[in-house]
């Protein structure tokens, strides 16, 4: 990431973390699904099955490691920093409708489709297309349950109120491989469809890590 976007990110987040602070800290982690120390001023928030520190009011961003010094996230993870404070201080705790659209029939999409179909489900058919178990070993890994749906189909928790369905039908000598994310309708109502549009992509990249290591 190039030095401009980075600093533009940056202040996104530094923004974010203003308007973070004017919200109670109980009412958000009823709401958002987090855990909440009123006595380190502390959430705990599961992201993509992994643990996050957030300390309130600041907004400072640690990945909780067992037996290890917890590890400051860096400005190259901007993408993840602003989807966690953003979801914090707007998730409202609606209930899922268990009603799965794709990212593009998602009320106010707009010009946002474009960047969602190249960094989210372009990297899983480019990575993934021809390699079924694979993506099934992935997908367990980053605690996905099976969805009878395509090929291969897993539903993953990326939030506690933000489930998505990832879909995948593997190519052969006819058909190219292509893939598809599904959301909860309710999706529009804990994030802005920009911070909706990131989650393909976080959810793409965290799946290639964890195959990259398997």
């Amino acid at each position: 990431m190039g030095e401009g976007k980075i600093n533009n990110y940056k202040l996104c987040y530094e923004n974010l973390c203003l308007e973070f602070a004017k919200h109670d800290p109980e009412e958000m982690a009823i709401k958002s699904g987090a855990l909440y120390d009123t006595e380190k001023k502390q959430f705990t928030l599961t992201c993509l099955n992994k643990e996050y520190l957030i300390s309130y009011p600041t907004g400072i961003i640690q990945l909780k490691v067992s037996h290890q010094e917890n590890t400051l996230i860096d400005d190259e993870s901007f993408y993840l920093k602003i989807l966690i404070i953003s979801y914090l201080h707007r998730c409202n705790k609606s209930l899922l409708t268990k009603k799965w659209v794709p990212f593009r029939e998602l009320e106010g999409v707009g010009h946002a489709y474009d960047g969602f179909a190249r960094q989210g489900i372009n990297k899983l058919v480019d990575f993934f297309g021809y390699k079924g178990e694979l993506f099934s070993s992935s997908a367990v890994k980053l605690g996905g349950k099976k969805y009878p749906f395509g090929d291969i189909g897993f539903e993953i928790n990326v939030l506690p109120n933000l489930p998505v369905i990832l879909i995948l039908w593997l190519g052969d000598e006819e058909f190219d491989a292509t893939a598809t994310i599904l959301y909860d309708t309710s999706a529009v109502d804990q994030l802005h469809v920009e911070d909706l549009a990131v989650v393909g992509s976080l959810v793409a990249d965290e799946l290639i890590r964890i195959a990259n290591n398997l």
